[in-house]
């Protein structure tokens, strides 16, 4: 590129940087001018019923009464019919007929502080239409490909119909096989109830390697419904109640005592709720914000499961340069079986792997029996990792990321009839497995990329290493 091209384009990104600052403070400057939404025009509605329409316009554009109200509902509509797959997409114009009069003592507009004597009986108010355009969903979708993480491979077939009946309605069928998890099939039925909750319901049964000594295969119905409420969305809600049969298989002939007890059938029926507060600008790699997730379980005449996660980012220098990480989770579950049966391997928790603790082998941390990882009813995990650009100018900016981190954790199994909660936190506290690492990570719209170097620095004669490159593909990592 010649220099005469250089400074033409550093002229074109400085203009537009002044123009979105002159646009940013006349909005700033007018966020509170009153305004009404005289007249609503859709085009393409007769992709969405015109009931289930008008339920999400008056949950959004109806309630804006301020130039900022209205920017916002109209960011909120078109999020709220895309993620609850009404629409591929959605255009939003506005257009002023003028300014209207309107009583300001009946009028909910905001107010403004007069002296006594001249308080004013009307309010001047901007009158708007909102002319959407909304971009349909194909009706039919289907895909296949190949997925690689956490120590497996496999291959996926995927069916899916969209907006069925014109409300969101959504039928997935998944067909999956690999390497550790040798059939999945799941039938997933989708409808939003409102704008604001989304019914769920899941049929599904797979067979799944569990460690190296006993095959799974599960079968069950879960449903759930779950949305968002708060200011902008931040909190997330989920209730839901699921039943399962489940059998297990030994296919090792070196399995340990622990596993061999558990062969055989089992059912379970359990109901769970879980809320999310995320005020993150992104969930893959963030650069700022909180997030802060509980989510509690009750098997019936089984167990009682809790668990927390805490998140926090913070970035500094310009374009978040150097971006910090520190992630903490808990974990703990209380038998409340009328026989004090041991917990299903199923039902506990495991610790380690390229997702969670890293330089430690998936279910590499925690309770053994000869080879064979038990899991554990009490888990803590913690991290931080250190997210920097590249040392190259043109790389700057990339989605690839040079990673640094230090994690550690402890999974142990804590007898809750003689001991008590108190008793657990105690002893998770000590003797922790701890690691660290350097790599680098690729940030993908639907997922992270990590490929790291990883050197355990604290170890336990249980635990299981992974000394040198270990990678991992996912959205949740510690």
């Amino acid at each position: 590129m010649s220099s005469g091209e250089t400074v033409k384009n550093d002229l074109n990104d400085l203009l537009m940087n002044e123009n979105k600052k002159r646009i940013e403070k006349l909005f700033e400057n007018n966020s509170a001018t009153p305004i009404k939404i005289s007249s609503i025009v859709v085009h393409n509605s007769e992709h969405v019923r015109s009931e289930i329409l008008k339920l999400y316009l008056d949950a959004t554009l109806s309630n804006a009464f301020t130039f900022k109200e209205l920017c916002e509902s109209a960011d909120d509509l078109a999020k709220k019919l895309i993620q609850h797959g009404l629409v591929e997409n959605i255009s939003n114009t506005f257009d002023t007929q003028g300014i209207s009069r309107h009583n300001l003592i009946a009028s909910t507009y905001p107010s403004t502080l007069y002296d006594s004597s001249n308080i004013p009986t009307k309010v001047s108010v901007i009158d708007i239409t909102s002319k959407i355009k909304l971009i349909p969903l194909k009706k039919f979708m289907a895909k296949t490909g190949t997925n690689i993480g956490n120590g497996e491979g496999d291959g996926y077939l995927q069916f899916q119909l969209r907006n069925i009946f014109g409300g969101g309605e959504r039928l997935n069928l998944d067909i999956t096989k690999g390497t550790k998890t040798h059939s999945s099939y799941l039938l997933n039925y989708t409808q939003p109830v409102n704008p604001t909750w989304i019914w769920d319901t899941i049929l599904y049964q797979n067979n799944r390697q569990l460690g190296s000594s006993i095959d799974m295969i599960v079968g069950g119905l879960r449903s759930s419904i779950k949305g968002k409420t708060g200011i902008h969305d931040y909190v997330n809600h989920e209730f839901y109640i699921e039943g399962l049969l489940r059998e297990t298989k030994i296919i090792s002939s070196n399995c340990s005592n622990t596993l061999l007890f558990q062969a055989g059938n089992d059912q379970k029926v359990s109901i769970g709720h879980s809320i999310a507060w995320d005020t993150r600008d992104n969930h893959i790699i963030p650069t700022y914000g909180s997030f802060l997730k509980v989510f509690n379980e009750v098997a019936l005449n089984r167990y009682l499961k809790s668990q927390i996660e805490v998140n926090t980012a913070m970035s500094f220098l310009k374009n978040s340069l150097i971006t910090v990480n520190g992630t903490m989770r808990l974990g703990y579950i209380s038998n409340i079986s009328s026989t004090l049966r041991p917990l299903h391997i199923g039902d506990r928790f495991q610790l380690g792997g390229g997702n969670d603790v890293r330089s430690f082998q998936p279910m590499g941390l925690g309770p053994k029996d000869i080879y064979d990882s038990i899991g554990g009813n009490s888990y803590t995990a913690y991290g931080i990792s250190v997210f920097t650009a590249l040392p190259f100018k043109s790389l700057m900016t990339s989605n690839f990321k040079i990673h640094t981190f230090i994690n550690g954790g402890k999974l142990i199994n804590h007898n809750s009839s003689n001991g008590t909660f108190t008793d657990a936190v105690k002893d998770l506290i000590k003797e922790n497995s701890l690691s660290t690492g350097v790599g680098i990570i690729f940030k993908h719209p639907v997922a992270r990329f990590e490929l790291n170097f990883t050197l355990p620095l604290i170890t336990h004669k249980s635990d299981m290493v992974r000394k040198g490159f270990q990678y991992g593909i996912g959205i949740s990592f510690l």
